[in-house]
């Protein structure tokens, strides 16, 4: 019976998984390559119990003696991972239990698994991509469990979470089914439930300064630098002290004001932007540029006279005062933002979901203000008057709501993914009903970026 209810539990786990992989079209759109350490204690019922659930009122039956695991995860991306677990532990003499029998001397219990984790949250979006704190998954696989002085092949099935403190730190707990298959005769060797808490440690590998280089290989991992100089700022080795680094300095060992060289030496050369690079050093010699750039302008891909280095919008046009960016940026939460201005022209006939003609410039304008957030998410809200029925308004707002979001991505060119939706009829009206104008506001859309 106990088997039967092990095989349940794994045929029923992998019906929900299937369910929750086929509520998403995003599949694997981003990558968590991360690698993850975890240590801790470890549960192993094998009672004769068919409930999972029942596990703690029999709690001093089970093996709980000398019992650790260790657990080794590499996430490939946001959906899957593979995980390596060795765990031990060992049931006391006249105390423990196996399969409703009270053993008569200790009895060792070792399993090595490897499983396929599947980390369902991700299919929910909403709440938990706010709180990327708490990670749900399934897990399955196969092992090989010693129970005893016997071994066999066992099929493993479970849920678990992880629970993150920091970035790096968090805890794990852990449940998992095993089906034996090959148990044969032999006692002390059947299907069990195994449960586990553990302590984690993700490896990160951080770039503080943003260089380029790891901290790991940064010898100045707190000061922006050069790969070619281990992440340290490239050094400006000047020999003969005349101010020309030597890199550009055509007489290195000989100082001299006229760009390195003596007066007779530079006449014979030519520099035809006057950016103080000579033609024949100069990979820009007709566009004045920068000597720490070999003569060439740093780059301004939006010509906004912002180089891109310092341009937090580099591919749209923008003021040195908002640091490239053409609008001031949206904070999380804010409802006080260029895009709240905007959205009370976001405009409806009455009863109807499509948007007004004189309504596109205004979305155009707010998809603009979006694109210089590429990765946040904004929250679209709908709403209408009082006109009609409660559920026929209810349904009108879920329509208009979706038509502002449909015109974003499908004419904008705004990414699905940085848009939700809701809607809410009549309700939070934020003027009369009873004028004209009133109703006029309360046909709206209102905008708030959540993430």
């Amino acid at each position: 019976m106990k088997k039967l209810t092990l095989l349940l539990f794994f045929i029923g786990g992998l019906v929900s998984s299937q369910a929750q992989e086929s509520m998403s079209n995003d599949s694997m759109n981003e990558t968590h390559r991360t690698l993850i350490l975890k240590l801790g204690v470890n549960l192993v019922d094998n009672s004769g119990h068919n409930n999972p659930f029942e596990a703690l009122s029999g709690f001093d039956q089970m093996a709980f003696s000398n019992n650790y695991n260790v657990e080794l995860e590499y996430r490939f991306s946001k959906w899957f991972s593979l995980a390596a677990a060795l765990s031990n532990n060992k049931w006391k003499a006249n105390k423990g239990m196996i399969d409703d029998i009270i053993i008569t001397s200790d009895v060792k219990y070792l399993a090595l698994d490897l499983d396929l984790k599947y980390y369902y949250d991700e299919t929910f979006g909403g709440w938990f991509d706010r709180n990327d704190w708490i990670e749900l998954y399934l897990h399955g696989g196969v092992g090989t469990a010693l129970q005893g002085n016997h071994a066999g092949v066992t099929l493993n099935f479970g849920p678990g979470a992880n629970f993150w403190i920091s970035e790096q730190f968090g805890i794990n707990l852990n449940g998992t089914g095993k089906w034996l298959l090959n148990n044969g005769d032999h006692l002390y060797n059947t299907s069990h439930f195994q449960y586990s808490a553990s302590l984690m440690y993700r490896f990160i590998d951080n770039d503080d300064d943003n260089d380029g280089v790891k901290n790991k290989v940064d010898d100045c991992p707190n000061v922006p630098g050069v790969a070619e100089n281990n992440g340290c700022p490239e050094e400006s080795n000047d020999r003969d002290g005349d101010g020309v680094v030597n890199a550009l300095d055509k007489c290195p060992d000989v100082y001299a004001a006229n760009n390195g060289c003596p007066q007779a030496q530079v006449e014979a050369e030519a520099d035809t932007d006057g950016d103080g690079v000579f033609d024949s050093a100069d990979n820009c010699p007709k566009t004045k540029g920068l000597p720490t750039n070999n003569g060439c302008p740093l780059p301004d891909s939006d010509n906004d006279g912002i180089v891109d280095s310092a341009d937090k919008c580099p591919t749209v046009p923008g003021i040195e005062s908002n640091n490239g960016c053409p609008y001031k940026e949206v904070m999380v939460g804010a409802k006080d933002t260029e895009l709240n201005k905007l959205t009370p022209d976001i405009l409806f006939n009455t009863s109807s979901y499509k948007i007004k003609d004189e309504s596109l410039s205004v979305l155009q304008t707010m998809a603009k203000i979006m694109k210089q957030h590429p990765e946040a998410v904004f929250k679209f809200s709908g709403y209408t008057d009082s006109s009609g029925p409660s559920e026929f308004n209810k349904r009108l707002s879920k329509n208009r709501v979706t038509a502002v979001r449909d015109y974003f991505v499908n004419n904008l060119g705004i990414s699905p993914n940085n848009i939700m939706t809701e809607h809410f009829g009549e309700a939070n009206p934020i003027a009369s009903n009873s004028t004209r104008d009133g109703r006029r506001k309360n046909r709206r859309v209102e905008v708030v970026r959540i993430k």
